[in-house]
């Protein structure tokens, strides 16, 4: 149900940011009402059927001993996810406004009420005390973002009554772009881990998902910071679409600039955190590591492309490339996996991802006429030698039996010293370093 709204909630940021540009509050909350007028009642009915069979589905997975507390929990569960995904339309709505900040505000208020209120009611009511405290969070977010957003929109009513069939349609034509786009890129998890399980083995398959884990959280922090570019180049689409391709070169040198050194990073340390989450160094964790870490790479490089196509609506061909990702990676990884064993799967798997979002990002330059010297800055040139010699020093010392005894700690210091100076002295020295500590700074109290 998530999944299915997040159409709704991608084109709201979209539209609100269009319609914010063109300078019509109406159609803003026309729009916002429209959303929520065809989402509430909706899931009401979905809610009411599923309510039953999910009871039958969790009496099939839950002991018999333990379905008094999943029948316990269940309406607030319901209630809570009815709440949210509503809620996540509000939120939506702050983004399109480009007021990020506020809707940070109201997500880790809506955390911080969660986990007082967790502390306080679990001990006391068990598993039902979690399920009032999310129920409480998701209202508490909900009336955030409600208050919020009438600020921005004088003419919005207290209770949604408006619906309009034109800006329904436009939001559905976006928004199925959109679900198709997620459906592929969802799809992808799974059916490694799948294959992974079949020809490598389960521990195959744990070892991977921690190292994905390890992996896609550095690929989060950067992707997440610029996905709220997606409402300014709906903006600029209206206003000034000549300035798009300059913002596209500029958000692009940042991301080359933070990810290709954050990239790095966790493949020169997986070593390190193989002996500290396994006990001992496991090569097949850190191959994991280093294949995940280039095809990553990849995709957040293509991530530019993929907000600007967003943000303009022009989505054909994020849908394509998504699409090859979806069709090549069971195709691939069971090729792969029958002849050359589970980690040719995490190899197949990260081959099809990098040739989806490679067509992303080739597609975008040749349709804008954009150079593609622009996908290796000049400027950037030395962080990328910088960050490969890192590993070329680091990960052959802290390897193999090596890290369990360290057995020269002078050396590995020097080492590790040698490979900061490698890359923290180009980043150092990187004119976006300088505008990157300028922005943060201006944010701060004189």
């Amino acid at each position: 149900m998530t999944l299915a709204n997040q159409g709704f909630s991608t084109s709201i940021v979209k539209f609100v940011a269009k319609y914010v540009a063109q300078g019509e509050p109406d159609r803003i909350s026309a729009l916002i009402q429209t959303a929520i007028s065809s989402i509430a009642p909706a899931l009401t009915v979905i809610c009411v059927v599923l309510y039953p069979t999910s009871l039958w589905i969790l009496e099939l997975v839950i002991p018999p001993n333990r379905m008094g507390d999943a029948r316990a929990i269940q309406p607030y569960a319901l209630l809570s996810l009815w709440v949210n995904i509503v809620g996540s339309i509000l939120l939506a709505g702050l983004t399109g406004y480009e007021v990020i900040t506020q809707r940070i505000y109201v997500v880790f208020g809506g955390s911080a009420i969660y986990l007082l209120l967790v502390c306080m009611w679990a001990p006391k009511y068990s598993l039902l005390g979690v399920a009032y405290a999310q129920t409480v969070q998701a209202v508490a977010c909900f009336l955030g973002s409600w208050t919020l957003l009438r600020r921005k929109i004088s003419r919005f009513p207290v209770i949604p009554r408006h619906w309009d069939r034109a800006l329904f349609r436009e939001m559905a034509g976006y928004g199925a772009h959109f679900q198709f786009i997620t459906i592929s890129q969802s799809l992808r998890e799974p059916v490694t881990k799948a294959l992974l399980t079949k020809f490598g083995g389960l521990a195959a398959a744990g070892l991977y998902d921690m190292a994905s884990r390890w992996v896609f959280t550095f690929r989060e922090l950067i992707v997440q910071a610029n996905l709220v570019l997606v409402p300014t180049f709906s903006s600029l689409r209206e206003r000034e679409p000549d300035a798009i391709p300059v913002l596209y070169c500029e958000s692009y040198r940042l991301v080359f600039f933070l990810a290709v050194p954050a990239f790095a990073f966790p493949l020169a340390v997986s070593p390190i955190v193989s002996h500290v989450w396994l006990g001992h160094y496991e090569p097949i964790f850190v191959q994991f590591v280093a294949i995940l870490a280039a095809g990553w790479l990849v995709n957040i490089l293509s991530n530019p492309a993929y907000v600007v196509d967003l943000g303009t609506g022009a989505m054909r061909w994020i849908a394509i490339g998504c699409g090859i990702t979806a069709i090549l990676n069971p195709t691939l990884g069971y090729l792969a996996g029958r002849y050359l064993g589970g980690t040719a799967v995490v190899a197949a798997s990260i081959l099809s991802l990098i040739f989806g979002y490679a067509v992303i990002l080739i597609a975008y330059h040749v349709e804008n006429r954009i150079s593609f010297k622009q996908l290796l800055p000049s400027d950037s040139a030395v962080i990328a030698l910088g960050s490969v010699g890192g590993l070329a020093v680091f990960l052959p010392y802290f390897s193999q039996s090596r890290i369990q005894s360290l057995l020269s700690p002078r050396l590995a210091i020097a080492l590790s010293a040698a490979v900061l100076m490698m890359v923290v002295v180009p980043l150092w020295t990187h004119p976006m370093r300088k505008r990157l500590l300028g922005w943060a700074f201006a944010r701060l109290p004189a």
